[in-house]
């Protein structure tokens, strides 16, 4: 796992708005551990360091599950 983008780094790799990552994360299809991790524990709004290659990954396999 490389957990090597910024959220805005993501937003412009994927095309996914700030606010769609956040609804993702709060329905559970982006985990943390798995797509992304807080970075500053204890902090009101870490910022998080994303895999872009585990949310890519997760996003394929959901529009799969979602067209089948």
């Amino acid at each position: 796992m490389s957990f090597s983008s910024t959220t805005a780094e993501l937003i412009r790799k994927t095309g996914l708005s700030d606010s769609t990552l956040y609804r993702l994360r709060k329905e559970g299809v982006l985990r943390p551990g798995r797509d992304y991790r807080a970075n500053g524990y204890g902090t009101k709004q870490p910022k998080l360091a994303w895999d872009p290659e585990a949310v890519d990954k997760t996003l394929t396999l959901r529009s799969k599950r979602v067209l089948a």
